[in-house]
């Protein structure tokens, strides 16, 4: 199989309905000079009010972009087809920018892209602050509950958000404050590359009540105050003769009572039908029993252990420290928070679901990979009803296992038994899941 041959095209082989799109990064004084030489090729501008003023000798026709997208893409399409055209456009067009929307309308052939410098890149220019590990989030048009930024947030990632006039430093500020995350800090670039340029560094209770441009960018990078983060090492590294399977509950931090038994942890894994590459969420991890043992019996590709509660997220890091074989990335934060943000699962095991159990069963069906599973665990009758009729109910293959566990307790020179709860486990899978085939 041969692979094409391409060439640059040259301005000069500029002709319609060819339409240029290009970034302008800051300002005029971003773009390179093979920019430059296809702007002035170009017959008519079409771009904001800014960045058409921002070339006031260029003698082609200026079209302002309208307040409606739709019909500033239909005036393009028209004058395109005539002459030749640009559109100017902030940034790089296609880094949360108009070119999605533009090639989308008119289809890649009929565009040329020169990207230009982002703000993330000219912020993190003038603060010196490499980014190639930063997380970017757009807020435009976002709702109130979209924060996958506030999870990144929580883990200690650093974040840069693309802001609105809803979405402001100081909305950004009063989540970040209202989640306890009071020690982050605030980098806030205004009007980068104009005359009023200003970037500031701020806590979050100092941005609370800032005036800050329409045109900013905000980072939100960890700071150095308490968090979520586990305390110091509690507990030496894992014995090197710890079995790969059935660490003990006394090995594990965690609240009383509040742990996936070792014997039902077997069961669970059992029913997962783990094998090497996938992706496993679990999701109201506690201590993340399940998830670490998972780690350890296949090398998964990757696993999210999700939990809520800020004490037990602590002991799900501790544990993950000591016990776990990489793989396992604890999430600090509401399932319907975590779960846009993650990649989508192979297996999924939901051991607690704080109330939200329709919720969470509504983002797992919709994202389970074809062949997946999942397994739930439930002590009571309502959660074991619930989770199981979600799933017939869309035709999905069940199978219920109740467990009762009884261990051995010392009374004289005797043993007596002694029962655990009993615990429901719903396994469930899509209808194409291939049947298991029994040994006879």
């Amino acid at each position: 199989m041969s692979e094409a041959v391409t060439r640059p095209m040259e301005p000069g082989e500029w002709s319609p309905p060819l339409v240029l799109l290009v970034g302008m990064g800051m300002g005029p004084e971003d773009l390179s000079v093979a920019a430059r030489r296809w702007i002035d090729r170009a017959e008519v501008l079409l771009g904001g009010n800014r960045h058409l003023e921002s070339l006031p000798a260029h003698p082609g026709r200026r079209v302002p972009l309208g307040k409606s997208l739709e019909e500033s893409l239909a005036e393009l399409e028209a004058v395109s087809r005539l002459s030749r055209t640009a559109v100017l456009a902030s940034g790089d067009p296609l880094f949360f920018g108009i070119g999605r929307r533009l090639i989308g309308f008119l289809g890649k052939d009929r565009v040329k892209v020169i990207p230009g410098v982002t703000t993330v890149q000219a912020l993190c220019a003038r603060l010196g602050l490499p980014w190639d590990g930063l997380e970017v989030f757009s807020l435009h048009g976002r709702g109130e509950d979209e924060t996958p930024w506030l999870s990144a947030a929580r883990l200690g990632r650093a974040a840069a958000l693309y802001t609105d006039r809803r979405h402001s430093p100081a909305w950004i500020a009063r989540r970040l404050v209202d989640e306890g995350l009071p020690h982050h800090r605030l980098l806030v670039g205004e009007d980068l590359g104009l005359a009023t340029e200003r970037v500031r560094e701020l806590t979050p209770r100092e941005a609370l009540d800032g005036r800050f441009s329409a045109l900013n960018l905000c980072l939100v990078l960890p700071g150095a105050g308490p968090g979520p983060e586990a305390p110091g090492p509690l507990m030496g590294p894992a014995p090197d003769d710890e079995p790969v399977l059935g660490i003990q509950e006394s090995a594990l931090a965690h609240q009383a009572g509040l742990i996936t038994k070792l014997e039902i942890r077997a069961a669970v894994l059992a029913h997962l039908r783990l094998r090497a590459g996938l992706v496993l969420w679990d999701i109201g991890a506690g201590s993340g029993s399940v998830s670490i043992e998972a780690s350890r019996v296949a090398p998964l590709r990757q696993v999210f252990a999700l939990e809520k509660n800020v004490d037990r997220y602590r002991q799900l890091l501790i544990n993950a420290r000591r016990f776990g074989r990489g793989s396992v990335e604890a999430l600090w934060g509401s399932a319907a928070e975590l779960i846009p943000g993650l990649p989508d699962p192979d297996r999924v095991f939901i051991g607690g679901s704080g109330g939200d159990l329709g919720s969470i069963l509504q983002h797992v069906a919709a994202r389970l990979r074809p062949g997946g599973r999942v397994v739930q665990t439930a002590v009571t009758l309502d959660t074991f009803q619930e989770g199981r009729a979600f799933w017939l109910a869309r035709g999905w293959k069940v199978e219920v296992a109740q467990l009762q566990v009884n261990r051995s307790v010392p009374i004289g020179g005797s043993v007596r038994f002694e029962a655990l709860n009993p615990v429901f486990l719903v396994t469930a899978a899509p209808p194409d899941d291939p049947p298991r085939k029994e040994r006879s």
